[in-house]
Order: structure tokens, then sequence, then C-alpha cells
């Protein structure tokens, strides 16, 4: 079953980045080389395949990411969790597109939010812990957390160099206080 559920996820992604999220399930079907019979017993409704979309993409972004633990927060730790998403959504861009399509549309629902949330939280707790201790400065954990992200988006989608990035990066740092 999971090479037919990969299949399925694969042509759902491909297919909402190409025409949207508003594809037909019976085209998501054939371009799996499934029936939508097959389809809809795998993700019984289509909610359940963009929530399996959007919570893989999300899980498997921060898999990739360096929990910190009790690590301070520091440029060099900053930086692996940076370079961890920078290699995640290089090896999977079409995974990092429908993430952030489905994210900016709110079509995840309640529950694959929550389930991402329990992902998340270890990272969250890590800026916590950065933002109590003094060392990075910003008005909430959330806003910090989508400013690291759109400065990774934004090398992404504008194709920058080592040079670019690494000047990204320290916007990043200057606009967070995280110093040396």
């Amino acid at each position: 079953m999971t090479d037919r559920r990969n299949q399925i996820l694969d042509a759902a992604t491909s297919l909402f980045l190409e025409q949207g999220v508003s594809v037909p399930t019976a085209k998501i079907a054939k371009a799996a080389g499934v029936s939508n019979g097959t389809l809809f017993n795998v993700f019984p409704t289509k909610q359940a395949l963009i929530d399996a979309i959007y919570t893989e993409a999300k899980i498997g972004m921060f898999a990739n990411m360096r929990y910190c633990g009790e690590d301070p927060l520091t440029k060099v730790t900053l930086r692996a969790n940076w370079d961890g998403y920078m290699n995640w959504a290089n090896r999977y861009p079409e995974r990092r597109r429908v993430m952030h399509l489905l994210l900016d549309a709110g079509l995840a629902s309640a529950d694959a939010q929550a389930e991402v949330s329990a992902v998340v939280e270890p990272h969250a707790a890590w800026i916590y812990m950065g933002l109590d201790r003094g060392i990075i400065r910003g008005p909430s954990v959330s806003f910090i957390g989508q400013l690291v992200f759109f400065h990774i988006d934004l090398v992404i989608n504008e194709q920058l160099d080592r040079q670019g990035e690494n000047l990204a990066f320290e916007m990043l740092c200057n606009a967070i206080g995280l110093n040396p």
C-alpha cells in the first residue's frame, strides 16, 4: 500500500503545483496510475490527501533540521538549522513549494496543523529559550520562525549564490539580534 500511497502523493503534489488544489481527484488517480476507488481507499477524503501532503512535507523538513536541545541559540546552531532546511528544500523542491501552497491557502486541517506542531515544538522551545535568555529579540516565536523561513525561501527563490546566502543569514541574525 505504501507504493500506491507514494504514487498518489507524488501525483497530487505535481498536479496541485501545476493546476491548483481544485484539481479533481479522478485526475490525480489517473496521474498516479490508480483507480479513483483506490485513491479513496488510501485517502478517504481529498482533505485527508491534502493533510498527508502537508504533514509529510513539514515533518520531512523538520527531520532535516537539528534539534539543539539545551544547546544555547548561537549563530552556529541557527546556521545548522538553516543548512538543514536548505538541504531539504534543494532535495525536494516540489514538496517545499506545495507545503507553501497549502500553508498560504490555509488548506491544512486543524488536525494536520496539530500533528505538525508536535514536531515543531522542540524547535519552538529553543526559540523561546533564546527569547527568555535575551539571546535574540522579537515579538513572538512565530514571528521569528516565519522570519527565518522567509530569509531561507528568499535565498531559494532568488537563486542566490553562497555569498548571497551568507548575506541573507547575516541579515537574519541582525534582525533578531543574534550576535556572535
